[in-house]
């Protein structure tokens, strides 16, 4: 790299900065202007901060999908959010419809994990919740481009279909357990469940990573849930949990997106309790990443491998 092109790259830093939390306040100023927090989706913050700031490879590489799948999981989720189901139910369908939109993409999109979930866990009635949804993605993929070389998100783990598996009996059983001890408000947090997504396809998931991200999330529940708590107003909200989540991002040297999905999570969370919220996503993240963790590294995923082996071969001889 030449020196012209490392001062070129530099100063687009700073625009393509501007233009992530320009979309993200744009987004937030829309809902305080409709009077519709249905607008605020915690997700398109993660979206734009991974996609324009930190330059996901992935995502550059298939700008379309930024708009597509997520708009696409959204509606799957508001029909079923709508349908005559007991709330666990409906989570499970969710994750189930979001998994299968994704295998049929083709696509390793964790973040449409969380717009199909979100209309489920707020229970959104106003189809607007759909339509701020493709706005605001359209939006952001309009400002993407492709990155020369990038490898595109159909570049997937090789145990793809046994880790999806793995992770949806994860995240079922902690939706039924939270059912049955009457925890629905900590069964299925759409940032916890995005990094879940994400980890369980990675080829080596450490604990480094693992305690930075249960560490992160958990400090940016609390600055999301006691900033809006105290301030009383979302767009000054918003500018405290940016600035912190990015502080706390540099100082633990961590690129992690859903960080600022999970700041802005207790905007459109009615029930989130500034005493509570935050060790209930401690709780949440810690289990649902641990498994995933132990699964990865402690010789779980040999095991799971050697059943699922032995099925396949069942199958193939019947």
């Amino acid at each position: 790299m030449n020196i012209t092109t490392a001062v070129t790259n530099h100063n687009k830093i700073p625009l393509r900065s501007m233009l992530a939390y320009t979309l993200i306040f744009l987004m937030i100023g829309a809902s305080v202007v409709l009077h519709n927090r249905e607008m605020i989706l915690p997700e398109v913050a993660a979206l734009a901060v991974g996609g324009l700031i930190y330059r996901n490879p992935g995502w550059l590489s298939r700008p379309f999908h930024i708009f597509l799948l997520p708009s696409l999981t959204a509606t799957g989720g508001f029909l079923i959010n709508n349908a005559e189901f007991p709330l666990a139910a409906k989570l499970i369908l969710a994750v189930a419809f979001v998994l299968l939109t994704l295998l049929l993409f083709k696509s390793t999109l964790a973040p449409a994990l969380a717009t199909g979930l979100l209309p489920v866990i707020t229970n959104i009635t106003s189809v607007y919740f759909i339509y701020a949804i493709a706005t605001f993605t359209a939006l952001l993929a309009a400002s993407m481009y492709a990155k020369p070389g990038a490898s595109g998100m159909h570049s997937v783990s090789k145990r793809r279909h046994q880790d999806n598996i793995l992770y949806f009996g994860l995240i079922s059983a902690w939706i039924l357990i939270c059912a049955q001890n009457g925890w629905m408000h900590m069964a299925a947090m759409p940032p916890v469940l995005v990094v879940g997504f994400e980890s369980v396809h990675k080829e080596d998931y450490q604990f480094a990573v693992f305690y930075k991200q249960v560490l992160c999330l958990f400090i940016a529940a609390f600055t999301g849930v006691l900033s809006l708590y105290y301030l009383h107003n979302l767009l000054l909200s918003a500018v405290i949990d940016l600035i912190a989540v990015t502080f706390l991002l540099r100082l633990v040297k961590f690129k992690f997106p859903p960080a600022y999905a999970m700041a802005l999570l207790p905007m459109v969370l009615p029930g989130a309790s500034p005493k509570y919220f935050y060790w209930q996503v401690l709780v949440t993240a810690a289990v649902v990443l641990g498994g995933i963790y132990s699964y990865k590294n402690l010789r779980l995923n040999r095991q799971f491998k050697l059943v699922f082996a032995r099925v396949n071969g069942r199958r193939k001889q019947g």
